[in-house]
């Protein structure tokens, strides 16, 4: 016989957590979106190029994507918590990662250095690719995704 054993609740799948980065972030119809997430650190800033000392073990992102109001064409980002990438730059929207050719695949450029790629999962989380678009891959503590944010 089982015990303390419940049943699932139902709840609305997916909805945006509020942010945990104050002062908060951008509203209006020229933000597509805000994305924060926990990363591995020696892992992530290998594959970005920033130095970072053996002590870093995550990275805690905040990532605002903005877009043209009127044609929803994508426009600048603006990301923190990355180290020495801290900043802004131009995003566009490619196709294709590794595995799926028809993908919806944000590129986020920066100068002189390889491009991040963000799948996107759905509306609320991004899965974060190599400079290759394959898969980064986790543990226990921490992941390669980055979810949709509100204030």
């Amino acid at each position: 016989m089982l015990t303390d054993v419940y049943a699932q609740n139902l709840a609305l799948a997916n909805v945006p957590s509020k942010t945990t980065y104050p002062p908060g972030i951008p509203e209006g119809a020229g933000v597509y979106g805000a994305f924060e997430g926990r990363t591995p650190c020696q892992e992530i800033t290998r594959e970005l190029g920033i130095k970072v000392g053996p002590e870093c073990t995550k990275r805690k992102w905040l990532l605002v994507l903005t877009q043209d109001p009127a044609t929803h064409i994508p426009g600048s980002y603006k990301i923190e918590g990355v180290g020495d990438w801290n900043g802004e730059g131009k995003w566009s929207i490619v196709k294709g990662s590794k595995e799926n050719p028809n993908a919806t695949v944000y590129q986020l450029d920066r100068p002189g250095k390889n491009s991040l790629f963000l799948l996107k999962g759905d509306d609320n989380v991004l899965f974060v690719l190599d400079h290759n678009k394959n898969f980064l891959v986790g543990g226990a503590d921490h992941s390669y995704t980055l979810n949709r944010v509100r204030n």
